[in-house]
C-alpha cells in the first residue's frame, strides 16, 4: 500500500496523528509538550522537523492573542473605555505576522493550519480562512467527544478540499464546554484542555485529506 509521510505541528495529544496511523501512513506529532499518548512524537520546535520530506503537514499555531474569545482582553481593564492594551496588541501583531509568514515559507506542499475564530485585526493580516467547521458535524454520538460547539477555522494550501461532513447530528444537542469550561489553578492545563481535537474530525482530515494528497501523489484513491 502506498503511504503518506504526515506531520501534525502543535499537537501533544495524538489524535489527528494517530487518525492517520490508523490508516496505514506514517504520521509523527510534534509539540513542546510530550505526547499525551505513545506514538511517533517529536518533542520540539516544527521548524526543526518541517523539512524532512512530509506529504501533508497539518499545524495548530497558538492563538493565545488572536482569538476572537479573547477580544476584551484587547483593553485595558478588558474595556473599551480603558483604551488599548498596546502590550496585547503587540502580542496579536506578532503572532498574526507568524502566521502569516509561515504559510508564505512552509516547504510542505499540501498544509493546513487550524485556528478558533480570530480577531478580525488579526484576520486582516493573516485573510479569510478556507473553511469554518464545527466538531459536531463529525459526530453520531450526541454523548460522544465530537458533539460540541467550538467554530474550528481551517487555512490551506496546494488545494486541499473543504472538509465534508461525515456525521448524523444537527447541532441542536452539542455541547458549549469548551467556551464554558472553568478556569483551573494552572492556566496552561486549561489551555491543553480546550485546544484538544476530537476523534472524528481527526479521522474527516486522515480520509479525506489523506485521499486527496494519495490522489496527488500517485494518482490514485486511498483503499
Amino acid at each position: 500500500m502506498s503511504k503518506l509521510n504526515v506531520l501534525i505541528g502543535g499537537e501533544y495529544s495524538g489524535t489527528i496523528r494517530d487518525a492517520f496511523l490508523a490508516l496505514g501512513h506514517n504520521a509523527m506529532s510534534c509539540d513542546f509538550s510530550p505526547t499525551s499518548v505513545p506514538g511517533p512524537h517529536y518533542q520540539g520546535d516544527w521548524a526543526d522537523v518541517e523539512n524532512d520530506g512530509w506529504d501533508l503537514a497539518i499545524f495548530h499555531r497558538t492563538c493565545t492573542f488572536m482569538a476572537n474569545s479573547g477580544a476584551k482582553h484587547i483593553y485595558l481593564n478588558m474595556s473599551k473605555n480603558g483604551g488599548l492594551n498596546e502590550d496585547r496588541w503587540l502580542k496579536m501583531g506578532r503572532d498574526a505576522w507568524a502566521f502569516w509568514h509561515h504559510m508564505q515559507t512552509c516547504p510542505v506542499k499540501f498544509a493546513a493550519w487550524e485556528n478558533p475564530v480570530m480577531l478580525g485585526y488579526a484576520q486582516l493580516m493573516i485573510g479569510k480562512p478556507n473553511q469554518t467547521v464545527q466538531p459536531w458535524w463529525f459526530g453520531t454520538d450526541e454523548n460522544g467527544p465530537d458533539n460540541v460547539k467550538k467554530a474550528t477555522c481551517w487555512w490551506t494550501k496546494g488545494g486541499l478540499p473543504k472538509l465534508r461532513r461525515t456525521g448524523t447530528l444537527d447541532g441542536s444537542t452539542a455541547r458549549d464546554e469548551v467556551f464554558k469550561m472553568a478556569p483551573t489553578s494552572d492556566p496552561e492545563e486549561r489551555r491543553m484542555a480546550r485546544s484538544k481535537f476530537t476523534p472524528g474530525h481527526a479521522a474527516a482530515i486522515a480520509h479525506q485529506w489523506g485521499d486527496f494528497v494519495m490522489a496527488q501523489k500517485y494518482g490514485e484513491l486511498a483503499a
